[in-house]
């Protein structure tokens, strides 16, 4: 039975979980950008490589602990005074995105997999799992790719939304995922 918070904001915990995770996720297209410039063969590129194997491995698991709070605390309930269309945007919008912080990580996951390399998890080797697989690693690339994509469009709606909460609206939505924030209109 999940716990309902009375005080009108999230709870510490999903706060924070939110705040690491975004930063991870913006993390992750600014290496992800960078590192698909650096030369093949080189140290320099198996860093970043690396680097990013390991966030995005955290992500995930993240993820998977921020929606098992979310199943076992209620978010707090959107204002009465939002529009039910609004409403519906702001779930299918977090359903969205919640989708794509799963699936990205687990498909590159898998595609590194499918190489000689495996995942080296902030140096800890995980893998390879399967035989090399170049169509295999190269088609799930493409996903992890596509879902980039799709991912950054979802999170600058996610952006834009809230800050239309904080600076047109004033409903203290975009409060209550502040530390301290009550979510008080205002």
């Amino acid at each position: 039975m999940a716990k309902i918070n009375q005080a009108g904001g999230y709870t510490g915990t999903a706060i924070l979980l939110h705040w690491v995770i975004a930063i991870g996720v913006l993390a992750m297209f600014a290496i992800a950008w960078y590192m698909t410039d650096i030369p093949k063969g080189t140290p320099e590129r198996a860093y970043w490589f690396n680097l990013h194997k390991s966030i995005g491995t955290t992500i995930g698991v993240l993820v998977l602990l921020r929606l098992l709070w979310r199943a076992t605390h209620t978010p707090p309930a959107l204002p009465v005074t939002m529009p039910a269309w609004e409403a519906t945007a702001a779930r299918l919008t977090h359903a969205l995105l919640y989708a794509c912080l799963l699936a990205m990580p687990g498909v590159g996951f898998l595609a590194s997999n499918f190489t000689k390399y495996g995942v080296k998890y902030f140096g800890v080797q995980i893998g390879p799992f399967f035989a090399e697989n170049v169509q295999l690693r190269d088609g799930l690339q493409q996903v992890h790719q596509l879902l980039s994509y799709v991912l950054l469009v979802l999170v600058m709606i996610h952006i834009a939304a809230a800050l239309k909460h904080l600076l047109i609206d004033r409903d203290g939505v975009f409060q209550r995922m502040l530390p301290g924030g009550s979510g008080r209109a205002g």
